[in-house]
C-alpha cells in the first residue's frame, strides 16, 4: 500500500512537468513570428551618361590692369625758373607741341655773346689769311726768309680754329635757347603737372630744385598687364588670339599676346603677361581693371557634366558605372563652360558616370540604371565590369 501511494504522488509533478516542456518546444512545424524574414534593401535608381573624348579650348582667364603704352616723367632741357606752363592735367598733346617754357633771357644773351664771338673769330681768319699770301708771295721772290713763311702760316691755322670753336659755342648756346621750350616727344596726355610757373626747375637732379615737370602717357595703345598662373604658362605663346574685358567698356575688346615675361613671381607662383590694345579716342584710362581670355588650340579631353562632380572644388569626385556597382573615382578637372568640366585625371573615354549621385550613395554600393543622355547608347549595353 505505502509504494502505491508514493506512484500516485509522482503523476502530476510529471504531469505538470510534461506540459511545461510541450509549451517551452511545442511540436507543431508553424514559423514563429520573431523568426519572420527580413526584407533586402532596394537598390539606388540613378541616371548614367558616357564621358566623351572631345576637341575643346580651355581658355586661360587672368586679371591685371591697363597700363600706357609709354610714360614719360619729363623735363626741360635746361635749368632755371619756369616762365609759362601751356598746358594742363587731361590735355591731349601732340608730338612737337610746346608744353612749357623756361625763362630765355639768361640764353639769348649767351647766345648773342657766341654770335659775336664767332665775328671776332672770322674777322682774324681774314686778316691771317691775308697776312699768309703776303708773306708767301715775298718768300717766292726771295724777300721773306722760311721762318716768317711758317710763322704766317701758324697763325692762320690758330685763327681758323678758333673760328671753329666759336662756330660750335654758336651752336651750343642756339640748341640752349631751343631747349628752354620743353615739347612732347610723342602724341600723349598730360596725367601730371609737378611745377608751376615761378619754380626752379633743376635738370641736373641736384638739390634745391624740382626735376621732372610733367608726366605723359601715350594712350593711343595701351597694353592689359595680367598675371597668369604659373601651371598654364606652357600653354602661351606670342601672337595667341585673346579677348579683353576691361571695366567702362561695353564689350570684349580683340587683342593678342605681345610679350611673355620669364620671370615667376615666386610668391604669387603667376607669369606677366602683356596684350596690346587700340584706344584712338583714348576711351580706355590707364589704371583700370582688366580680365584677359587667352584662346588656346584645342586639344582632345575626357568632357563630362559639372552634374556629375561631387567634393569640395579643390578635390573634386565622381561616381562611375561598373557593372551595376558604383564606383568613387577622384578626379582632376579643368572649366570648359559652364555646364561641362574637362577630365584631366580620373575618368576614361567610354566610362558610365552617374549624374547627380544622390548624397547616400557610396563606393560599392549597387545601384539601378534609370535613364541615359540622348546621345550615348544605352548603359545596360555595357558589358558588366567593362571599364
Amino acid at each position: 500500500m505505502l509504494e502505491l501511494s508514493r506512484t500516485f504522488k509522482r503523476i502530476p509533478l510529471l504531469g505538470l512537468l510534461g506540459a511545461a516542456a510541450w509549451a517551452l518546444f511545442g511540436c507543431s512545424d508553424e514559423p514563429k513570428s520573431n523568426d519572420a524574414p527580413v526584407a533586402a534593401p532596394q537598390s539606388i535608381d540613378v541616371q548614367v551618361v558616357l564621358a566623351r573624348a572631345e576637341q575643346v579650348s580651355t581658355p586661360i582667364r587672368a586679371s591685371g590692369t591697363v597700363a600706357a603704352m609709354q610714360t614719360s616723367n619729363v623735363t626741360a632741357l635746361v635749368e632755371g625758373p619756369v616762365d609759362r606752363v601751356f598746358v594742363r592735367v587731361g590735355d591731349r598733346v601732340t608730338r612737337g607741341q610746346p608744353l612749357l617754357r623756361i625763362r630765355q633771357a639768361d640764353y639769348q644773351r649767351r647766345a648773342s655773346e657766341a654770335e659775336a664771338a664767332l665775328r671776332v673769330a672770322d674777322a682774324e681768319v681774314v686778316q691771317t689769311e691775308r697776312a699768309f699770301e703776303r708773306v708767301l708771295q715775298l718768300k717766292e721772290r726771295g724777300f721773306a726768309p722760311a721762318a716768317r713763311l711758317d710763322e704766317a702760316e701758324a697763325a692762320r691755322d690758330v685763327a681758323r680754329a678758333r673760328r671753329d670753336q666759336s662756330r660750335a659755342a654758336l651752336a651750343t648756346a642756339r640748341q640752349a635757347l631751343s631747349d628752354t621750350v620743353l615739347r612732347a616727344p610723342y602724341d600723349g596726355v598730360v596725367t601730371q603737372r609737378m611745377v608751376d610757373e615761378g619754380m626752379f626747375l633743376n635738370s641736373r637732379f641736384s638739390m634745391g630744385g624740382q626735376s621732372s615737370a610733367l608726366q605723359l602717357q601715350e594712350l593711343r595703345v595701351v597694353a592689359a598687364i595680367v598675371a597668369v598662373p604659373e601651371a598654364r604658362v606652357s600653354e602661351l605663346r606670342k601672337g595667341q588670339p585673346a579677348r579683353l574685358f576691361i571695366t567702362g567698356q561695353a564689350g570684349a575688346l580683340p587683342s593678342e599676346v605681345f610679350i611673355i615675361n620669364d620671370f615667376i613671381d615666386p610668391r604669387s607662383r603667376t607669369v606677366e603677361v602683356r596684350l596690346p590694345v587700340r584706344n584712338p579716342d583714348y576711351a580706355i584710362s590707364s589704371g583700370v581693371s582688366v580680365v584677359a581670355e587667352i584662346l588656346i588650340d584645342p586639344v582632345n579631353a575626357i568632357v563630362v557634366s559639372r552634374r556629375a562632380l561631387r567634393g569640395e572644388s579643390a578635390n573634386p569626385h565622381l561616381f562611375v558605372l561598373i557593372g551595376d556597382v558604383a564606383r568613387r573615382r577622384a578626379v582632376k578637372t579643368a572649366d570648359v563652360d559652364l555646364d561641362r568640366v574637362r577630365i584631366v585625371e580620373g575618368v576614361a573615354a567610354g566610362d558610365r558616370v552617374i549624374l547627380d549621385p544622390p548624397t547616400t550613395l557610396a563606393d560599392g554600393m549597387k545601384v539601378r540604371v534609370r535613364a541615359t543622355d540622348a546621345g550615348s547608347r544605352p548603359a545596360a549595353a555595357s558589358a558588366p565590369g567593362s571599364r
